[in-house]
């Protein structure tokens, strides 16, 4: 199996993963869902969708070590995303993923 696949995270969903901001600080998100794309039968394509919890600034887009119990940490990279609503303070962060299938 790849090092990231979907059902490497579909049973983490619901999980508390903790975002190492720096030495001295991290942050909780929780992995909220996994949504599928199909771009290539080539790539299994997926984003992971994390919520942030509340009171938590907005961190900029980046990599971060990430961990939850039984995954990581591993460097994931990231995105504040608008959630949709009228809120403009109200949104999540999403993980892109595009990883090549490997051949049986």
């Amino acid at each position: 199996m790849p090092k990231f696949s979907k059902a490497v995270f579909e049973p983490l969903v619901n999980s508390i993963f903790t975002v190492q901001i720096s030495d001295d600080q991290a942050i909780p998100l929780r992995l909220a869902g996994i949504t599928s794309r199909q771009i290539s039968p080539l790539f299994e394509s997926f984003s992971l969708n994390f919520d942030p919890s509340l009171g938590i600034p907005v961190l900029p887009d980046n990599s971060y070590p990430m961990s939850a119990e039984g995954f990581g940490p591993e460097l994931i990279h990231i995105s504040a995303t608008h959630a949709g609503t009228p809120d403009p303070n109200a949104y999540y962060y999403e993980s892109v993923f595009n990883v090549l299938v490997e051949e049986s």
